[in-house]
């Protein structure tokens, strides 16, 4: 395992992002205190829909409806204080570092 800071994808974040946005599936939106936050477009709402029922896409559909469902209500920051206090002897290590 490796520590990152956002995930596997830290250095493809924002091309991601802003791949999805350029094709109309997710669309920026006033966040809290003025900061930035992503929602899904009508489209991208469409698709997700449409790869939830493609049996290849079913273990990482499942995956986030686990997740959606074990967050819900919490904020992106009280999700990071979750993961901080049950994973606290992994988080003073440097990012990219391998856990083993």
């Amino acid at each position: 395992m490796t520590r990152y800071k956002y995930g596997p994808w830290d250095d493809r974040y924002y091309p991601v992002v802003g791949a999805l946005v350029s094709r109309g599936l997710l669309r920026y939106v006033k966040g809290r205190r003025g900061s930035v936050a992503l929602a899904p477009t009508p489209a991208g709402k469409a698709l997700a829909t449409e790869l939830t029922q493609d049996p290849l896409w079913q273990t990482t559909a499942d995956r986030c409806a686990a997740i959606a469902e074990a967050s819900a209500g919490l904020t992106g920051n009280a999700v990071k204080e979750l993961i901080y206090a049950r994973l606290a002897d992994l988080m003073d290590r440097p990012h990219r570092e391998v856990i083993t």
